[in-house]
């Protein structure tokens, strides 16, 4: 599979200055089409009652917000305006259906979805919503890319972490996708072996097919998470990018005690893509 549909969330402002020399590049060299999806959540005021809270006042989006929109469309548009690929930008339209549901209508058909690693301060709390149940609910590859990151080509040392599990499967293989000819990925364990590493196996080789040389590398598990092995391995290895599965356990899981994809969103320094 090539990429021919690119999504790219923006949810501020700043987002858009981060993503976009890295998404047009990508739409021009891929020939794809990328559409920029911009969520903004209304405002409703409402009022106490007995008997709960009713809403009182039409939806309206605050000054600030809208000045963020606009500043976000204004960037796009330089950025995709004149280039070699067709674009269309998809703004939010004020009292339409939650700002989560229409990043995720809005997404579906895209190859890959570009995002940004929210900010360690000063990120809202919406922002780090939407990231998540991007990556939770959309069905789509996503690849975030991290504050600081110089926008350049990725793919061609990836590293992919591995678990005899569906989502790190499906992250193999959308890391394929994202591959240049002649790429080389390396596979990483952490733990025991077991039936996963016999897959992981079969996995390389089916790579081989494809051109890209494999290393297999085997990593015990020590105090450190998961999150925070693939990190230094990648560093270790030189990789451009790391593919890793996505919230692999429940969200009760998740939520009390952490797991490795919060790792990576918080602290990766590569861009990282997430399959689900």
């Amino acid at each position: 599979m090539t990429i021919k549909s690119l999504a790219v969330a923006l949810f501020s402002a700043e987002d858009a200055q981060r993503l976009m020399p890295f998404a047009a590049d990508m739409a021009s060299r891929s020939g794809a089409h990328l559409t920029g999806v911009m969520p903004i959540e209304a405002q409703v005021p409402f009022a106490g009652t007995e008997g709960g809270l009713v809403s009182y006042g039409a939806a309206y989006v605050p000054e600030w917000q809208q000045e963020e929109a606009d500043a976000a469309a204004k960037t796009f548009e330089a950025a995709a305006a004149g280039r070699d690929f067709p674009y269309d930008l998809r703004l939010q339209p004020l009292g339409s259906q939650s700002a989560e549901e229409f990043l995720l209508n809005n997404v579906a058909a895209a190859d890959l979805v570009i995002a940004a690693q929210c900010p360690p301060e000063g990120a809202r709390y919406s922002q780090r919503q939407l990231q998540e149940q991007l990556i939770r609910r959309s069905g789509r590859p996503v690849l975030i890319l991290p504050q600081g990151w110089d926008p350049a080509p990725v793919g061609a040392h990836i590293l992919i972490g591995w678990s005899n599990t569906r989502e790190a499967v499906r992250a193999a293989h959308d890391a394929r996708v994202l591959a240049q000819p002649g790429a080389t990925l390396s596979i990483l364990h952490v733990g025991d072996g077991g039936d996963g590493l016999t897959c992981r196996k079969d996995m390389a080789a089916a790579f081989d097919r494809h051109g890209h040389p494999v290393t297999l590398i085997n990593r015990e598990r020590t105090a450190q998470d998961t999150g925070t092995m693939l990190l230094k391995v990648a560093v270790e290895c030189g990789a451009d990018m790391l593919a890793a599965g996505a919230f692999g356990h429940s969200w009760a899981y998740d939520f009390v005690i952490g797991a490795a994809t919060r790792e990576l969103l918080a602290h990766a320094k590569l861009p990282v893509l997430f399959s689900r």
